[in-house]
């Protein structure tokens, strides 16, 4: 762990009395509408997520997409302490994961999911598929055995359980590599609507691969709001009535190197949450907001 995170953990009593203070005086709003990002959780971290969704419940209100929605484009207000689950690039764990706790809590999530990842059948080449392009650089040797990947059939399950489908690109790919317009559509818009026609929905959301500001861009922003009423990021904020639904902020909520995937502890998410460290984001997220506009 870092010095910067165990920091964060040490001064969590002090942060609370902060945020306190200012909810008071008014210079920190006491109405919140933050996401969390989770990806794969293996099978001996779902006690832990388990506990930790208990625990966000004590000061939390977990939402559903459509509740989000509606705050998000300001028809409805936000009030107290709002939270959005999702999860990103389609693991097969998800699927488990929805229906031992996600359902159990009666929490509805979004799960953001790769066209040609669904497509795979065989195991190992799903995980030849994450080492090339989930986790750029490793070998499948760095790929827990573990990494299924959500199929067709699994996606209709979730959505009958009421949980919503959010498009993460076509292969993964970093969008701010694309060269061309044309490749921007096929990642973006293309193989989105090759779900929508797969499942019969309509796909609203789209979150965009590896989630810093460098993987983004203002082409690449300009060709998914076209079809998306929703654009997710994976930098750090709170989303006020201010914030574009171009522009949606999320926490990471884990941590993920090739073969290690960890929840993060309640205190150090909490700090997250409470926006303890949103300055570090500030830039990117302004560089973000302006592509909105």
């Amino acid at each position: 762990m870092s010095f910067h995170h165990q920091l964060l953990i040490l001064t969590r009593p002090i942060q609370k009395v902060v945020r306190q203070i200012g909810c008071k005086l008014g210079f920190i709003s006491s109405n919140r509408l933050r996401v969390l990002l989770y990806h794969d959780i293996p099978l001996d971290q779902e006690e832990e997520l388990y506990k930790q969704l208990i625990w966000l419940k004590k000061d939390w209100c977990f939402i559903t997409p459509l509740q989000f929605e509606k705050m998000a484009l300001g028809e409805v207000p936000i009030k107290g302490n709002n939270l959005l689950i999702t999860f990103d690039d389609g693991m097969l764990s998800n699927l488990a994961v929805a229906e031992r706790i996600l359902n159990k809590l009666d929490i509805k999530a979004i799960f953001f999911v790769i066209n040609e990842f669904i497509k795979i059948k065989d195991p190992l080449e799903a995980r030849h598929f994450a080492s090339e392009y989930l986790i750029p650089g490793s070998s499948i040797n760095d790929i827990p055995k573990s990494w299924g990947n959500l199929q067709w059939n699994d996606l209709k399950n979730l959505i009958k359980q009421g949980h919503t489908i959010g498009h993460h690109t076509k292969m993964h790919t970093r969008l701010s590599n694309c060269s061309s317009k044309s490749d921007l559509e096929e990642e973006i818009i293309i193989s989105a609507k090759e779900i929508e026609l797969k499942l019969d929905i309509e796909v609203k959301h789209f979150a965009y691969t590896f989630g810093d500001i460098n993987s983004f861009s203002k082409e690449a922003l300009s060709i998914a709001k076209s079809k998306f009423s929703f654009i997710h990021s994976g930098l750090r904020g709170n989303n006020s009535a201010f914030t574009s639904p171009l522009a949606i902020r999320r926490d990471a909520a884990a941590t993920q190197f090739p073969n290690e995937y960890k929840i993060l502890h309640n205190k150090l998410l909490g700090a997250f949450l409470d926006g303890f460290a949103d300055f570090k984001y500030k830039s990117s997220l302004k560089k973000l907001d302006s592509w909105t506009k």
